[in-house]
């Protein structure tokens, strides 16, 4: 920061490093510009905030093309109850990690560039469908290639980042590459790392069944399985954000029963005992078996 900036500077860059779209980017960015001293010891800031201002306005507007661009060459329409992405420098065995994760049926070798586009499969988990999105490797300036745009473009709609690391490979290297090109195109989501070791045969650092109660963990949803009164529950579960509450699960269930909407009784994890009798407040948590009772 530089000498005698005031406070609305800082709070303006504070802005601009929380930032996680191009827009909020820009507008922090001209936030700064704006509160910075203007004296001719902060001409090389004042240059640097211009500079960057000019960088995200281009890529905004390269973004926009490509959206309209790739909107038929990458067309991936949104499915499941989450999105996760898996990105990766080439060879880092992410069409490995699709196949396990999905049962996806993709291409799969032992030299560079394998994957030209996205490929896309989807998790079960205890039948709690999440789409997998493969995202061809990460490259440096990733946004000033064809297609660098149109592929960010489905990162930024993804609800979790996974990055497979080769550890065959610098670690740092290709953390810090990954690190910059989502820095550089403003992306800002919850991410979590995964290792693969070998060449032909990949070995994963941890086990898939590991990976997949942690991407469950890290998508910040709960399942809550419904159930008649004398029935028992419901083999597919209702997807709900972290801390929804029974009036939520209703909504989810049917628009009427808010409405019509007595008291539900709890069994799991958030219940005090079996049959708990409560109400619309309530907050549920991962894997409570809900009996909704209406007027």
């Amino acid at each position: 920061m530089p000498v005698n900036a005031g406070h609305e500077y800082a709070q303006a860059e504070g802005k601009y490093y929380e930032a996680s779209s191009i827009p909020e980017k820009i507008k922090a960015l001209q936030e700064m510009l704006s509160t910075a001293p203007s004296h001719k010891g902060t001409e090389n800031l004042r240059n640097g905030i211009k500079q960057k201002i000019a960088k995200y306005k281009e890529l905004q507007e390269k973004t926009k093309k490509a959206s309209k661009r790739g909107s038929s060459k990458f067309s991936i329409k949104k499915e499941g109850a989450a999105t996760i992405v898996l990105i990766g420098i080439t060879n880092s065995g992410k069409s490995t990690l699709l196949k396990e994760l999905t049962n996806a049926k993709v291409d799969i070798a032992d030299y560079p560039h394998t994957t030209t586009k996205p490929e896309v499969g989807t998790l079960d988990y205890k039948k709690v469908k999440i789409q997998v999105i493969e995202i061809p490797p990460f490259v440096e300036n990733l946004t000033e290639t064809e297609d660098g745009p149109a592929l960010l473009g489905i990162i930024r709609l993804a609800d979790l980042i996974v990055i497979v690391l080769n550890l065959n490979e610098n670690i740092n290297t290709q953390i810090k590459l990954i690190h910059n090109e989502l820095e550089q195109a403003a992306i800002k989501k919850e991410i979590i790392a995964i290792g693969i070791k070998g060449f032909k045969n990949k070995e994963f650092l941890v086990s898939i069944d590991k990976l997949k109660k942690e991407i469950w963990s890290s998508l910040g949803l709960i399942k809550i399985y419904t159930k008649n009164p004398g029935k028992k529950p419901e083999p597919k579960p209702v997807t709900l954000n972290k801390n929804s509450t029974v009036k939520d699960l209703a909504a989810n269930v049917h628009k009427d029963f808010l409405k019509k909407f007595r008291f539900a009784r709890i069994w799991g994890p958030s219940s005090k005992h079996d049959g708990q009798q409560v109400g619309l407040e309530h907050i549920l948590k991962d894997n409570d078996i809900v009996e909704l009772h209406l007027k």
